[in-house]
């Protein structure tokens, strides 16, 4: 079947068997903030009520063979609430551009254990290939951003991917869990996350543990293996280096080379607030810092910033 205009939107195993569901996308490009956000339109579509279908996993395979799409050019990793989603709208805004975001068929494959890992490490190739694909055909260059917890598996992506640059995203920790307390992501609810060991505690004491408490040490310790696993691919970015740092860091650390014109639109896509698009950047980067609840101010000191430390230690020594 020709696989031109679908895209893998799921994947569910039957037994030991892993299946792939398409989704329709056309030439549609992923300009919002999430992949997500981009297949609940495409759904809206007749089209996909009526002709979603699965496949197994090989078929993915096949695709990549016939056609790999664009290799990626430079991979987000981020703490979460820390302008991660900024930084891959701004590239998302060029037309030159394939950004992927937080889009769970690759986050699910590089954090999985159920199958050996050079098995593991050939799907993850054939699901970036596919979702790669040149959407309106002008497209050179592809960036993929990962949801927070899959830095836990940045070596194995390292292994799948040695020579593709990488960033990690950190930001103030009060001001993160200050926003995690606001709205809190899935990935800092207890029993949320399965699919790998974040904090070495047994479930019951997870489960009464105070929520800013749980969160900040999920927290620390996607900081902290990000430190630990810095390497000369990796480049450190504080959320206050933000948005002029993505044009200029940022792009030249990815190889991204960006004519006038392409700063002028990051530039813009930079000036509202990646989420809350009625909001600017500088309404929300000033938001949070007055009020913070004692308990918040505990568990970040406790548990977030000495990991924040580390990581600006090492940024500022790598200048």
């Amino acid at each position: 079947m020709n696989r031109h205009g679908w895209v893998p939107a799921l994947f569910t195993w039957q037994g030991n068997e892993a299946f792939v569901d398409w989704c329709w996308l056309g030439n549609r490009r992923f300009l919002q903030p999430f992949f997500d956000d981009t297949l609940e339109n495409a759904r809206q579509i007749p089209f996909n009520a009526l002709f979603m279908h699965r496949t197994p996993i090989a078929e993915l395979g096949a695709r990549h063979a016939t056609s790999p799409g664009l290799p990626p050019a430079g991979f987000i990793f981020h703490m979460s609430r820390c302008g991660s989603t900024l930084i891959s709208q701004m590239p998302a805004a060029l037309p030159e551009t394939v950004v992927i975001s937080e889009a769970a068929p690759i986050d699910l494959l590089a954090r999985t254990t159920r199958v050996p890992e050079p098995v593991r490490a050939e799907w993850l190739r054939w699901t970036i290939s596919a979702l790669s694909q040149p959407r309106s055909g002008t497209e050179t260059s592809c960036f993929i951003k990962f949801d927070s917890p899959t830095v836990m598996a940045l070596a194995f992506i390292r292994r799948a991917f040695p020579t593709v640059p990488w960033i990690f995203v950190f930001r103030d920790p009060e001001q993160v869990l200050v926003s995690q307390m606001r709205k809190t992501a899935g990935a800092m609810t207890p029993g949320v996350i399965t699919d790998l060991s974040v904090i070495d505690v047994p479930m019951q004491e997870i489960l009464s543990m105070p929520a800013e408490q749980y969160a900040a040490r999920v927290i620390g310790r996607f900081c902290q293996h990000a430190a630990q696993s810095t390497d000369e691919a990796g480049l450190l970015v504080n959320y206050s280096q933000l948005p002029d740092f993505v044009w200029t860091g940022i792009a030249k650390h990815f190889n991204l080379d960006l004519a006038p014109a392409a700063i002028a639109r990051m530039e813009q896509a930079s000036l509202r607030d990646a989420k809350r698009p009625r909001r600017t950047f500088e309404e929300s980067r000033r938001t949070g810092h007055a009020d913070i609840p004692d308990s918040i101010r505990k568990a970040a000191t406790q548990w977030i910033l000495p990991h924040y430390n580390e990581l600006e230690r090492i940024r500022l020594r790598r200048g």
